[in-house]
């Protein structure tokens, strides 16, 4: 197979998955490659991994720009935080060339870090350079959302990052939809849209500790059909996203909010947001990605 004719190869390399975009010297995607080698898979061996992936690509390209947990304590290397403080601007300038014997220069784009105004600590690696994309691509200043296992909600304005928090909504809901108590209410997994308004509304009314054993409530006193639950649960998390970002925005947004992640995560988020009047827009991770390497390799566009 003839190498493709490329100057880029980037990856997104988060903990449990790796996405791999070949770019030729228009900043065009060539090829994209995804696979199960994050970080925990790799048994600290980042270059060997780096190295099966060039030869799996039959591809040489003159620099590899990396993102994501690669760039983390239990990463390749650990490239340290940028603060807030630094525009999104800095980010191509701040990559860390980590310094390998690969024969071509490998660099990693720093996350960032930043303090609320109680002092408490918030921290992303990847999302950054998803944001810095959707600007490149003409995203509004505003609240950006990137839902997943950790969903980062990040607030841009003029180039800066002014806050960003970090909700634990994947991971609480595939623990308590498959351990303890309410794990035994979820013997249907099918998306009900009234269930899902029902604990999106409710998510406004006090502690998520409290609402979650509401869920169990509502289904034992009959006033909700156990196949409603697994979707009830599902609005009530993201409720809980959603009813902060709201308090912290004094109940005003500038629209739309710009929603990054998978087509089905999305849509949720989307339809959550316009189910509190919120408007958003949804943008796909790969295009957003292909335009942050095009910009933070310094390819003219």
């Amino acid at each position: 197979m003839a190498e493709p004719d490329t100057t880029l190869l980037g990856i997104d390399w988060g903990t449990s998955n790796r996405r791999a975009y070949l770019l030729d010297g228009q900043g065009r995607l060539v090829r994209r490659h995804e696979d199960g080698f994050g970080i925990l898979s790799v048994a600290g061996d980042f270059e060997a991994s780096l190295r099966e992936l060039l030869e799996d690509l039959d591809v040489h390209p003159p620099q590899v720009l990396m993102s994501g947990m690669v760039g983390s304590r239990n990463g390749w290397h650990e490239i340290p935080y940028l603060s807030v403080d630094h525009p999104l601007s800095d980010l191509a300038s701040a990559a860390a060339d980590i310094g390998s014997t690969l024969p071509m220069p490998c660099r990693i784009v720093p996350g960032y870090e930043y303090l609320d105004a109680n002092g408490m600590p918030d921290v992303m690696r990847g999302e950054e350079t998803q944001v810095f994309g959707a600007f490149e691509l003409g995203a509004s200043d505003g609240w950006f959302v990137l839902p997943g296992t950790h969903s980062k909600w990040v607030r841009v304005e003029d180039g800066r990052i002014r806050e960003f928090l970090t909700f634990m909504t994947g991971e609480l809901f595939a623990l308590l939809s498959k351990q303890g108590t309410l794990a035994k209410l979820m013997n249907v997994h099918e998306d009900v849209p009234a269930a899902f308004e029902a604990g999106l509304k409710a998510a406004g009314h006090g502690a998520f500790t409290h609402l979650a054993f509401s869920c169990r409530a509502l289904v034992v006193t009959d006033r909700m059909p156990q196949e409603q639950a697994y979707s009830y649960l599902s609005g009530l998390l993201i409720g809980t996203e959603l009813h902060d970002i709201l308090r912290r925005s004094s109940g005003e947004m500038r629209p739309p909010v710009e929603i990054i992640g998978s087509p089905a995560l999305g849509a949720r988020y989307r339809r959550a947001l316009e189910l509190l009047n919120v408007t958003a827009r949804a943008w796909q991770p790969d295009d957003i990605y292909v335009a942050a390497l095009h910009a933070l390799s310094g390819m003219k566009r």
